[in-house]
């Protein structure tokens, strides 16, 4: 009997929608959240985003890296998305992170309580993806070392 793959549609579309149904990041306010922060600038579709989040970011946030004096910010890019800076001013937040030189997702920005960045911001998802979370552990420790 040949497959119907076509069956199998509705559970795609279903699945789908509830993925585009919950929100990727509210507005995000540097102002009123002072502090150290490694900045996760992500977007609805990203398939590499969702990747580092789910094999790195996550784990990092559940094992305890963030309750320090570092904070971890995810910032979505989607139209429709508000930061509010380190200075009070509120704006996009596409037009926020392409300020610090994030053109694209998934892109990492690790940044000191007045809001300069305190490294290169790191682009995309390596390859070798076993390694990234520990670099990425070790870039906050050095900037908990300075916030």
């Amino acid at each position: 009997m040949p497959m119907m793959w076509w069956l199998n549609l509705p559970n795609f579309w279903i699945a789908s929608l509830a993925f585009a149904l919950v929100p990727l990041a509210q507005a995000v306010d540097f102002e009123s959240k002072p502090g150290a922060a490694l900045v996760f600038v992500t977007q609805t579709g990203c398939h590499f985003c969702d990747r580092l989040d789910q094999q790195v970011i996550s784990p990092l946030e559940a094992s305890g890296l963030f309750t320090g004096t570092v904070q971890l910010a995810r910032v979505s890019i989607d139209p429709g998305q508000q930061v509010t800076d380190h200075e009070g001013l509120s704006q996009a937040a596409s037009t926020w992170a392409s300020n610090y030189g994030a053109y694209g997702t998934p892109t990492l920005l690790l940044l000191r309580a007045d809001g300069t960045l305190d490294a290169e911001p790191l682009y995309g998802v390596p390859d070798a993806i076993d390694f990234f979370g520990y670099k990425i552990e070790q870039a906050v420790a050095e900037l908990a070392k300075h916030p």
